[in-house]
């Protein structure tokens, strides 16, 4: 790909002649948040407000001091988009090339594959059973990749070389596939991972053994979360549980008819995505000693995101493609903004920043104070998986096969690596390599993954607002466009299927792109 063509395949936005559109069934825009659709007049201006785990101010010390076993750091990504929010943000720096250092294929047991040099096609060219696909997002302790793999095992690899550890199968007995799409939370020695076969297993870090299996009322899909001794996880059957490590119930909620979203853990609040047969959802916030319904943040339609929390505001996606941004104490519309497709992939927020992919195949980065776009990258398909941010580069995973690293500041491509399937994982960092799953039933390693980059020395919510990375300066000048594709006040979205994770879901989204630009609502 030549320094142009990248360039051809974005647009920019910086001064998008729109803005976030007002939900007038949902009540009105806070104040200082627009509730028509307004003339950007900041378009570069970004919000110094910070983006820590836990919501709080953003001193760079505090920051620090909450890394801990439970969230990201140099050499550990250990949980669903990092940490109990969902914050998908790590301090360390991520490859910075288009390098592949090993693949791992789950398809056949205990083989790990030397990729073709300058590529990421394993050196036997073969292909393996599209059913092993690799959903799952991997986590990253102590030197060890834990990743979950459609073959029905739970796999442990070594991070610098890529061979395997264990496998720790779920199904019941070795002819069955139970599989597990969920993303392994890795503590203190164990490794906690939903499964398939209707149940969270605790596995033992080191050996792979079994500790415990907790039973629920339906398939699991989504990942569970940690936070302070209890693991949070939902159902298919729209059941909440709170387990303690020892493999113990503290509760249990129905919240949903289905729950595919990730938990976020945050100030005592567990909040969680709702998806009801009926085509509704929202996202519901939990008290997480007891799991009493505390508040309800509406939406347009099925929430199989997973939200995040930062400074007192819920970010989230739903089915029709809106982007939200609510008030997590009043349940206030901050602001939302149409999107060209379904929202699956969770959002990050980074220093004022919210980056999140679409169905319309494109990744958005918007300013979290009133949802303004200040880039778009268009990919050539579905984004499915979760950004993961660093310093200085978003790392996103697409369905045209690609994991992409695009830089935080500009929009603009740094690399891509190529495997042969859907991305549908979300990517682990750490310094100096990004491991993902494909549904080539492959685990890839991109960089070094011993750990060759160093350490920003800007935490998230730097003072200056600014990516603690150096963005690229080569390429051509930057770019604008006039209002986007197609953004204004939500209409219904009539006829969207039920998603597209191949086994799991049943039917596919209407890939029609955004509705037509509207007025906004009226002042």
């Amino acid at each position: 790909m030549d320094d142009q063509q990248p360039w051809r395949r974005r647009t920019l936005l910086r001064r998008a002649g729109t803005s976030a559109f007002a939900l007038t069934t949902l009540g009105a825009a806070r104040p200082g948040a627009a509730s028509t659709v307004p003339q950007s007049n900041a378009a570069d201006d970004r919000s110094d407000h910070g983006s820590d785990p836990a919501g709080a101010e953003s001193d760079p010390g505090a920051v620090l001091a909450l890394q801990s076993t439970v969230s990201a750091g140099p050499a550990r990504w250990p949980q669903f988009q990092a940490d109990p929010a969902n914050s998908g943000f790590t301090d360390a720096l991520g490859p910075d090339e288009a390098s592949t250092a090993w693949t791992f294929d789950t398809g056949s047991t205990g083989r790990a594959t030397a990729a073709v040099p300058g590529t990421a096609t394993p050196t036997d060219g073969s292909l393996d059973d599209p059913t092993d696909n690799v959903v799952s997002s991997p986590a990253v302790v102590d030197g060890t990749v834990y990743v979950g793999s459609n073959d029905g095992h739970l796999y442990a690899l070594d991070a610098a070389s890529g061979e395997q550890e264990w496998a720790y199968g779920t199904g019941s007995d070795p002819d069955s596939r139970e599989e597990v799409m969920s993303s392994p939370a890795v503590v203190d020695g164990t490794v906690y991972v939903g499964s398939h076969d209707a149940a969270l297993h605790a596995v033992d870090a080191e050996s792979g053994d079994e500790q415990w299996t907790f039973a629920t009322d339906g398939t699991v899909f989504a990942s569970p979360t940690y936070r302070d001794g209890t693991l949070y996880v939902g159902s298919q059957a729209g059941t909440m549980y709170a387990v303690d490590t020892a493999g113990e119930e503290v509760w249990s909620a129905s919240v949903a008819d289905r729950v595919d979203s990730t938990a976020a853990v945050v100030d005592d609040t567990v909040y969680v995505g709702r998806w009801n047969d009926d085509r509704t959802g929202s996202v519901v916030a939990l008290d997480a000693a007891d799991g009493e319904e505390v508040r309800t943040y509406a939406a347009r339609a099925e929430v199989a995101c997973s939200p995040t929390v930062t400074d007192g505001v819920v970010y989230f996606g739903d089915y029709t493609g809106v982007i939200y941004a609510i008030d997590t104490g009043t349940a206030e519309l901050v602001w939302g903004r149409q999107l060209g497709g379904p929202v699956l992939a969770s959002p990050v927020v980074v220093d004022g920043t919210v980056y999140v992919g679409s169905f319309d195949e494109s990744l958005w980065a918007l300013d979290a104070a009133n949802g303004d776009i200040e880039w778009s990258y268009a990919t050539d398909g579905r984004v499915y998986g979760s950004p993961a941010i660093t310093g200085d580069t978003v790392y996103v995973g697409s369905e045209d096969t690609s994991l992409y690293a695009i830089d935080r500041e500009s929009g603009r491509e740094r690399f891509a690596v190529e495997t042969d399937g859907e991305i549908l994982s979300s990517p682990a960092v750490v310094a100096g390599a990004a491991f993902v799953g494909s549904s080539d039933s492959f685990v890839y390693a991109v960089g070094d993954p011993t750990g060759g980059e160093s350490v920003s020395a800007t935490p998230p919510g730097g003072t200056d607002g600014s990516p603690s990375g150096t963005a690229d300066s080569d390429g051509p000048a930057e770019t604008t466009a006039g209002d986007g594709p197609g953004f204004g006040a939500v209409g219904a979205l009539a006829g969207l299927g039920l998603g597209a994770w191949h086994r799991m879901r049943a039917g596919s989204p209407d890939d029609t792109g955004p509705g037509e630009t509207g007025s906004g609502a009226d002042d």
